[in-house]
């Protein structure tokens, strides 16, 4: 996270809220680069049913991050509660604004451990669209929650939408995590153009390392060539 200031930012404060459920660390980066994007994009706006949306947002986050670090476990789900009553009409929206709440209410429902409606509401954040900027972070927290659910299926796909998207900053950990779903699956002629991929990627990587130590074990157990 960057150093505090004077204001602290709503990335920052997702952050110190989030960080109070366990297992979601990796999902803040999310909220951070659909804040990139917001900015990014707010300087070219003209709807002001889209200004107006991401005021409304806005509000809802602040409401539910505010001076939350002092908040006792009930006050923290009755602000959830409230956060999520007030996305609602938001995650039915087009465009930044749909994006943003979804991924707002997919992080709620993680952390109240509803993986599948966490898992809906990712996916509604990319819509169909695989060019958004936040489509492969969906795609992998989307997976994640296949994998709380046992949803094997489910998990390869979308950790395979993920890794296509080589700029990703998680795409090692994707293709390392498709790999292993599909060794589980017994798919292993998947698992190993998974790892195969991540050695083309990034040779050097920690997850490059792990996946050559599964291709060793593969090869030894006969599973592969």
């Amino acid at each position: 996270m960057t150093d505090k200031t004077e204001k602290e930012t709503l990335a920052d404060s997702l952050n110190k809220t989030l960080e109070k459920s366990k297992g979601i660390v990796f999902t803040v980066a999310a909220i951070i680069v659909v804040a990139i994007v917001a900015v990014a994009v707010f300087a070219t706006l003209k709807s002001k049913a889209t200004e107006k949306g991401i005021e409304q947002f806005d509000l809802i986050a602040y409401n539910l991050t505010n001076e939350a670090k002092d908040l006792s476990a009930d006050d923290i789900a009755a602000r959830q509660t409230k956060a999520l009553e007030d996305l609602t009409p938001l995650t039915e929206k087009k465009g930044i604004v749909g994006v943003r709440a979804n991924m707002l209410f997919a992080e709620i429902k993680f952390s109240q451990k509803k993986y599948d409606e966490a898992r809906s509401a990712w996916l509604k954040a990319v819509s169909g669209n695989d060019k958004i900027y936040t489509a492969p972070l969906c795609y992998y927290n989307a997976a994640v929650c296949s994998e709380e659910l046992g949803d094997t299926d489910s998990a390869i796909s979308c950790y395979k939408s993920a890794s296509e998207a080589d700029e990703f900053v998680l795409v090692d950990h994707a293709l390392f995590s498709l790999g292993r779903v599909n060794e589980g699956a017994a798919k292993y002629a998947d698992a190993k153009a998974a790892y195969d991929k991540l050695l083309s990627l990034h040779p050097s990587s920690n997850w490059a390392e792990l996946s050559k130590s599964r291709l060793i074990a593969l090869k030894a157990a006969g599973k592969i060539e």
